[in-house]
């Protein structure tokens, strides 16, 4: 038991005092932020910009109440440009507006029919498919509101009354949980479950990939034929794996702490807000869970896969095999945030690979019934003492090995033997 103490002792304090260690601690979670923040804060961008759209509009009725529109939506960014005079012929004003769109002095235009109030067509004009951004999140709103506006002038109605019919809902969100209940920010919830779980993503992941090199190179430079005189192989790999582990511990516990007095502070971020809330204990609880499990699972794999490789670049085609396990339910994250509890949801969220992000995913956006958490957590751990066997056979027959590249049949045939 000492000697797995040592080499725990030796592989924490190695990463905890390295430089990489420490800018890793500083920086994460501004780098791991963008991957959240970034996007609320590219939506916003271009907002300023001026967008000069050209109108055709042959009965003169409908630009003026376009503009109004615009503006009480807030859209002071889009500006009308009127094409051509009103005396020339249709065909000679659109031909004008789609030069002057070419030419990138009109970002699109659009042509709206003589008798828009009862065909409610309009025609538009662009040059690329981005424009139609513009369209359908702007013009197209923009145009609903004016065909209301008139239809209810048609019908002579009080602007009261059209005030009244238009005016929206107004909704708020409480949160049951057994200990009573509490009013619900659904955009910060769901803000910090992909923060969270961006934090599970790029922890397994960095610290699974310093499992693989770290064995890597200790077998290149011939000092694990030192180690293993004292040593056995799997007391090593465990040694090593628990090291590993505890570095990626202490950063989290670190972050957790910053956190903490940020959100106190109340810091907002591009509309974003930290609320310490959002971390009750079962979500607290369930993020240290799938964290230490998928980390023991993927890190097993890891060494497994660095005591059978030479070099890094021989470990390139295994480690990106088993990389797609947290990549593909990155991708499914949408899925799941839609229908937390469909079956298919459930099924992807058991899959042991799957599990620290979809499950995860589950329990903070929902209320997963305890026995399918659990069923989880208890896979994983049925996964991971499979891993670990599977590892120990390769770290005994890899971690002397030197020659060719290691293949994936080259691992089975290790495993079997």
């Amino acid at each position: 038991m000492s000697k797995i103490y040592t080499v725990i002792r030796k592989e924490y304090l190695e990463r905890v005092r390295s430089k990489s260690f420490v800018i890793a601690t500083l920086l994460g979670p501004a780098i791991m932020s963008l991957f959240i923040l970034m996007p609320m804060l590219l939506s916003d961008t271009g907002k300023d910009e001026e967008r000069v759209v050209g109108i055709i509009d042959p009965s003169g009725q409908w630009m003026q109440p376009l503009i109004e529109s615009l503006d009480s939506q807030d859209r002071g960014n889009i500006r009308l440009q009127v094409v051509g005079e009103p005396s020339a012929g249709p065909d000679e004003r659109i031909e004008e507006m789609k030069e002057l769109i070419l030419a990138g002095d009109l970002h699109s235009g659009m042509l709206v029919d003589p008798d828009f109030l009862e065909s409610r067509q309009v025609v538009f004009y662009n040059q690329s498919v981005s424009t139609l951004v513009v369209r359908d999140e702007v013009l197209r709103p923009a145009m609903n509101e004016v065909l209301r506006q008139a239809h209810f002038r048609a019908e002579a109605l009080p602007d009261s009354l059209f005030a009244r019919i238009l005016t929206p809902t107004s909704w708020s969100s409480i949160l049951l949980t057994d200990s009573g209940e509490q009013e619900q920010d659904d955009s910060v919830s769901i803000g910090m479950a992909f923060v969270l779980i961006m934090i599970i993503y790029i922890m397994v992941i960095m610290y699974g990939n310093h499992t693989l090199t770290a064995v890597i190179e200790e077998k290149s430079t011939r000092m694990v034929e030192v180690l293993l005189a004292s040593i056995s192989p799997e007391d090593l790999m465990l040694g090593k794996i628990l090291g590993i582990g505890l570095a990626g511990l202490t950063q989290f516990g670190i972050w957790t702490g910053a956190f903490y007095v940020l959100s106190q502070r109340g810091i907002e971020v591009g509309g974003f807000a930290l609320d310490i809330t959002f971390l009750t204990p079962v979500i607290l609880i369930s993020f240290i869970g799938f964290f230490v499990l998928g980390f023991f699972l993927y890190a097993t794999m890891y060494a497994g896969i660095g005591a059978m490789c030479n070099t890094v670049q021989d470990s390139q085609q295994f480690h990106t095999t088993l990389a797609m396990g947290l990549v593909i339910p990155m991708m499914l994250l949408t899925m799941i945030l839609r229908a937390p509890d469909s079956t298919l949801s459930v099924i992807l969220s058991l899959v042991p690979l799957f599990s620290p992000i979809l499950m995860f995913m589950r329990v903070s956006v929902s209320n997963p019934p305890l026995w399918q958490v659990g069923l989880s957590w208890a896979l994983m751990i049925v996964s991971i003492w499979f891993s670990a066997r599977a590892a120990g056979k390769l770290f005994r027959v890899g971690i002397l090995m030197h020659g060719a590249a290691p293949t994936w049949a080259t691992l089975i045939r290790a495993i079997k033997a």
